[in-house]
């Protein structure tokens, strides 16, 4: 079977559908992977034939008007109003290149990027899957909702809270939506988002651990917490000097921020980060973030195999980004989440809560003195290091890549596809 995985954003974005595509291949499927012009290397470097859909995943956190929205108010909403006007067409172009990538295969799956593409006229069967939990539920609230507990009122709130994003998301896809369609001689959906049927009428997919995260029973029968997808970078060496640094003394901690680093004041942020370790009586790894000299007991990589990286430190300081948390859980190591905007709040909430990690620390009001009190919560606690060591050993157990290929397979052939399956 021919299959597209389609998406777009930045590596966090591509990195599940590359360990996914692994998976498919080895079981006997051709994968087309369908993702930014940037990140084609990563695409190639696993064997999986690119084709090219809309965006800069370098570029995005570089604007002006992002950095500024996402510092003064950090929720989706508000970063859709402050980006710039867009040219006439263009977010039909985008849906229409997305469509073009998709071109000649047997089944297509979606990312939350690409799904919009879902709703033209798809050649194929198709599914999707998305990062963070978008299926309204009584479990817990939608992800930028305030991750409140409401007493004996909390399964109402949350459901009000995904309603609530359901329809704020929808007022700026819809429009786009309905003239995807209408260019295509179908009718509008209007105020009724097809968005609402994720995982009722195809099969969505939702690529993290049960153990983090299981499956609410209001979910459909179509949604599916399949595990992580894992990809480990073949071939990775540790930079020089590296080695003898984490031999020098006690697992350090390490600070990684993604592609969100350039939203943050980032000398004031690896300033912080260093006094934060120090105080916990730990060295500093630095992933990415400022130039310039740095004093003995830190260390900067340029970027890292964090399957390889992260088990050999005491903790890790991260945004909240899907791919980096479920790294830091496989490690078995203690989070401090510096979370930025989308489902960051989310997951740090939930990470805390569990006594997985310390206290979030919102990137938005960051201070010397809360990350210093996370960062030696996360690095001293053996409790928590105890709690984060058996749940690493439950997600590396788990095989999320196996479990989603059965599922799409599964669907291939229930939509009538005799390539379903290996063979």
């Amino acid at each position: 079977m021919r299959i597209a995985l389609l998406t777009m954003g930045s590596r966090g974005d591509v990195q599940p559908f590359v360990a996914l595509g692994s998976g498919l291949r080895d079981r006997g499927h051709q994968v087309v992977l369908g993702a930014p012009e940037a990140l084609r290397p990563l695409v190639e470097k696993a064997g999986l034939e690119h084709r090219t859909t809309p965006g800069d995943p370098d570029g995005f956190f570089t604007m002006p008007e992002v950095r500024e929205a996402l510092r003064r108010a950090p929720s989706m909403r508000n970063l859709v109003k402050a980006l710039p006007k867009a040219p006439e067409g263009y977010d039909q172009q985008v849906l229409d290149e997305i469509e073009a990538a998709a071109e000649g295969v047997d089944l297509v799956l979606h990312s939350p990027l690409t799904v919009a593409a879902a709703f033209g006229t798809s050649r194929a069967p198709w599914l999707s899957a998305c990062w963070w939990p978008n299926t309204e539920t009584t479990a817990f609230p939608a992800i930028e909702s305030g991750q409140r507990l409401m007493g004996p009122f909390t399964g109402l709130y949350n459901h009000f809270t995904h309603v609530r994003a359901a329809t704020e998301d929808w007022t700026w896809r819809g429009p786009e939506i309905d003239e995807y369609r209408a260019r295509r001689g179908l009718p509008p959906f209007g105020a009724d988002s097809p968005l609402r049927r994720l995982g009722r009428d195809q099969p969505h997919l939702y690529p993290f651990s049960p153990s983090v995260l299981p499956k609410p029973a209001d979910w459909p029968a179509r949604c599916h917490v399949t595990g992580y997808w894992f990809w480990d970078e073949p071939g990775w060496q540790p930079p020089a000097g590296l080695e003898d640094f984490l031999a020098a003394g006690t697992p350090p901690v390490a600070l990684t921020l993604g592609s969100t680093w350039p939203v943050h004041r980032q000398d004031e942020t690896l300033e912080y980060a260093i006094a934060a370790a120090r105080g916990a009586g730990r060295r500093l790894l630095v992933v990415g973030g400022p130039d310039g000299a740095l004093p003995d007991d830190v260390f900067r990589l340029a970027g890292a195999d964090y399957s390889w990286l992260f088990p050999r430190t005491a903790a890790v300081i991260h945004h909240g980004g899907f791919g980096t948390t479920a790294d830091v859980l496989r490690a078995g190591v203690p989070h401090v989440v510096v979370p930025v905007f989308a489902d960051h709040p989310f997951w740090a909430a939930r990470l805390h809560r569990a006594g997985l990690a310390g206290r979030p620390v919102p990137m938005r009001r960051m201070n010397r003195r809360e990350l210093a009190t996370s960062v030696l919560r996360a690095a001293t606690d053996p409790a928590m290091a105890a709690r984060a060591r058996r749940l690493g050993r439950v997600v590396s157990a788990e095989r999320g890549v196996d479990t989603a290929c059965t599922v799409i397979e599964e669907w291939a052939t229930a939509k009538g596809n005799r390539a379903s399956s290996a063979g």
